[in-house]
């Protein structure tokens, strides 16, 4: 019966370290989300910041074309 007996703590300790280990993967699985969230924040404002330039830029070239376009009419009148 002793046999038994151990083997029922060595199941049990065998059942406490499955439990550290899924923890760790836990933890290991959330920081590796949270890195990933990151990452994709990182390229949101890259790509966030590359729109309001290129806005910036169609804006001017938008207004020179206007101008250039007033100068030619007013030479046509």
């Amino acid at each position: 019966m002793t046999g038994k007996v151990g083997a029922s703590h060595a199941s049990t300790a065998g059942g406490a370290a499955g439990t550290v280990t899924a923890a760790a993967g836990s933890a290991a699985a959330e920081a590796a989300g949270e890195a990933a969230f990151n990452r994709q924040l990182a390229a949101l404002t890259a790509s966030s910041t590359k729109a309001a330039e290129r806005d910036v830029e169609l804006r001017v070239v938008s207004t020179e074309l206007t101008t250039v376009k007033k100068v030619a009419d007013e030479r046509v009148q």
